[in-house]
């Protein structure tokens, strides 16, 4: 499809040129500005996504070693109370021994 201006001679035109170009020239760097922002604002929400992901990652890592330290100290605690345990039976084995000696 041809554009207006191929089609429509410049005199077709009601307003005059001295009106009619500064219109445009104001509509254009409007529409550029426009489009220069949201491509701004598109960059900084790109990053700002990729920092969140990295920051998400990362407290997924913590939360996992986090985990992992907490069972192995549940797993000490579990064999130093089974040691307390045997220790606590000897000592009451070798009460009985010295009482009957």
């Amino acid at each position: 499809m041809d554009s207006p201006t191929a089609t429509t001679p410049a005199s077709a035109f009601r307003t005059p040129p001295r009106i009619l170009i500064p219109k445009l020239a104001r509509s254009r760097d409007r529409w550029k500005a426009k489009a220069t922002a949201r491509k701004c604002q598109y960059r900084k929400e790109k990053i700002h996504s990729r920092d969140l992901e990295i920051s998400r990652q990362r407290w997924k890592e913590r939360a996992g070693d986090a985990a992992q330290q907490l069972q192995e100290l549940q797993q000490q605690l579990q064999r130093a109370e089974a040691d307390l345990v045997e220790a606590r039976s000897q000592i009451a084995q070798l009460q009985d021994d010295s009482k009957k000696n």
